[in-house]
């Protein structure tokens, strides 16, 4: 059991605000041109996930979506993407909680993570909300997300090995 999983209940609450907050301006944070912007909220929901598990990581997610809609909103409020943020903290959680955080563990949740939130989830809502085919919009979609697995797994591989080198994975 590492330091963050070992801790009591107000301490728990508090570094799950503090990973809440991170994961509300991580997700606002892009880089790169509209067409294959890069976000980085994929981070603290890793780190929710890997600390917190499953449960907890779904409730971050539902709290950090709905919140961060209502202090910033950018466009209409669709609940389709709050459960694509739940569903991610479902995969980070499941995946992540109490297990090693090795290259592969990492590499399989950002495929299932991509595959499943991004490719299938979001590709839904976008066609819904846009009233586009979603064959079209998946195949415009599928190479973007598949440029963001290798990313995605290298900044996790990066963040994972300063947080083991430092005793908090």
């Amino acid at each position: 059991m590492n330091k963050i999983q070992s801790m009591n209940k107000t301490m728990e609450i508090t570094w799950l605000a503090i990973l809440l907050a991170l994961q509300m301006v991580l997700g606002r944070i892009h880089v790169g041109p509209s067409f294959l912007k890069v976000g980085f909220g994929f981070i603290a929901s890793a780190l929710i996930g890997y600390y917190f598990g499953p449960w907890k990581s779904m409730l971050v997610g539902l709290i950090s979506d709905v919140v961060t809609n209502f202090l910033f909103p950018d466009g209409v409020f669709f609940w389709g993407f709050t459960l694509s943020a739940v569903v991610t903290g479902l995969i980070y959680g499941f995946l992540l909680y109490q297990k090693k955080p090795t290259m592969s563990r990492l590499l399989l949740t950002t495929v299932i993570a991509v595959v499943i939130v991004n490719l299938i989830l979001n590709t839904w809502w976008v066609s819904i909300l846009s009233q586009m085919s979603f064959q079209t919009l998946f195949w415009l979609r599928l190479g973007k997300e598949l440029v963001f697995i290798p990313i995605q797994t290298i900044i996790l591989v990066i963040i994972f090995k300063w947080l083991h080198y430092h005793h908090y994975a």
